[in-house]
């Protein structure tokens, strides 16, 4: 029973994280039209990667999402701020 749960929560804690759950680092840098941009991509891409995650511990038990772009988002976010709801 215990390494049921242990399995699990280690499956949980593999799957990405929603983009809008991402803490933002404080930044000094401003804010580009690039950077905008890019942190638009990388909130759609990391949407995906946090779906398919999900679908994927639900129907087969291992998350099946891509790359986990977490550590720019919060980065873009600290110049940023949250970028446009689309």
């Amino acid at each position: 029973m215990k390494r049921t749960i242990f399995i699990a929560l280690a499956l949980l804690a593999g799957c990405a994280s929603p983009p809008a759950k991402i803490k933002a680092i404080a930044s000094t840098q401003p804010c580009t039209a690039a950077d905008r941009q890019r942190l638009a991509d990388l909130y759609n891409a990391q949407s995906r990667t946090a779906r398919n995650d999900a679908i994927g511990v639900f129907m087969i038990g291992i998350p099946m999402g891509g790359e986990d772009h977490a550590p720019e988002i919060a980065r873009l976010k600290g110049r940023c701020g949250e970028p446009p709801k689309t």
